[in-house]
């Protein structure tokens, strides 16, 4: 198997990202194709996974969250 190095824009990524998995020759190695995060950027990630998972957990019935208007207050 040979190995080629793409450039791609950032902002056209995802786009090529798609074409290429769709090829059932083409090997994506998705630890190349990840950019570096700053420790900002890294803290986002987290915070979000968590937000995203309280919402799985809300769906699920098995916490429940504040209402827009009780966040507010808060304020």
């Amino acid at each position: 198997m040979t190995e080629i190095t793409i450039n791609i824009p950032d902002k056209k990524l995802p786009f090529f990202m798609l074409l290429a998995e769709e090829l059932d020759f083409v090997v994506v190695d998705k630890k190349k194709t990840a950019k570096k995060l700053t420790a900002k950027q890294k803290k986002w990630v987290e915070d979000f996974k968590t937000a995203l998972n309280e919402v799985d957990l809300h769906t699920q019935g098995k916490i429940k969250l504040k209402s827009a208007e009780q966040l507010l207050n808060e304020l």
